[in-house]
């Protein structure tokens, strides 16, 4: 059925006009539509402009959420660590590239709320946050997401407001954002395990530093090499 054809009850009858129109600004072909589909180098532009809808930056923020979700999924143990690999910082870091900061924030809390809910959100489709009341031993990462994405945000905002793509201030940015991560996450490893910081940090960080910094330099090369950082007019 089309929007526009949408039978209302009795009640609602007086405003039909005024939802019809309200539903189809905001579900229909209005969507999105300042959005250059066909130059994927300025989705961030037009991702975190400040003209995109209420709604629109919703749809935004669960989508960023489902993605992190999914690079969970892509995850495997090794025996030197507890803690996973994943492609999960992958997806925080580009929840952070795309959106406005306060909306990358959102879309990590929304990914944390979703999977202490029960949803299997988590590395190799874990769907507890807690368990027996405690976070889990890699809860101090995953608490630390919604910041690194905001951190990320902020900084890519910059290089939008000054037109340009700085290589060195980006990866200042983006290793920044992980410091949160990593003190966070080895603080609550070690208080998880009844182990001492240092070996939290033998097992939590030490691993996935070469991992991260791989990631960081694949995000680099594409939001300094690639992408466009004019207006969106040009």
């Amino acid at each position: 059925m089309y929007l526009e054809n949408i039978q209302w009850g009795p009640f609602a009858k007086p405003f039909e006009p005024m939802l019809n129109h309200y539903i189809l600004s905001n579900f229909g072909a209005n969507m999105f539509n300042e959005v250059a589909w066909n130059k994927p180098q300025k989705w961030h532009l037009d991702l975190s402009s400040k003209n995109m809808s209420m709604m629109e930056r919703v749809i935004t923020v669960v989508f960023f959420s489902g993605l992190t979700a999914l690079s969970a999924q892509i995850a495997f143990f090794v025996p030197w660590t507890p803690v996973p690999y994943t492609f999960q910082t992958f997806a925080v870091l580009a929840t952070g590239v795309y959106l406005r900061r306060n909306d990358a924030f959102a879309s990590g809390c929304l990914y944390l709320v979703v999977g202490a809910l029960g949803a299997s959100v988590f590395a190799s489709g874990g769907n507890q946050l807690f368990t027996g009341g405690t976070l889990i031993a890699s809860g101090g990462y995953l608490l630390a997401f919604p910041l690194a994405s905001a951190l990320v945000a902020e900084g890519l905002d910059r290089s939008r407001k000054a037109g340009v793509a700085d290589l060195k201030a980006q990866i200042i940015c983006w290793v920044s954002a992980m410091l949160p991560v990593y003190l966070f996450g080895t603080l609550w490893l070690s208080e998880s395990l009844s182990v001492d910081f240092e070996q939290a940090f033998e097992w939590g960080v030490e691993p996935f530093l070469i991992w991260d910094f791989a990631k960081i330099l694949v995000m680099a090369f594409i939001t300094t090499k690639l992408w466009s950082y004019s207006p969106q007019d040009d």
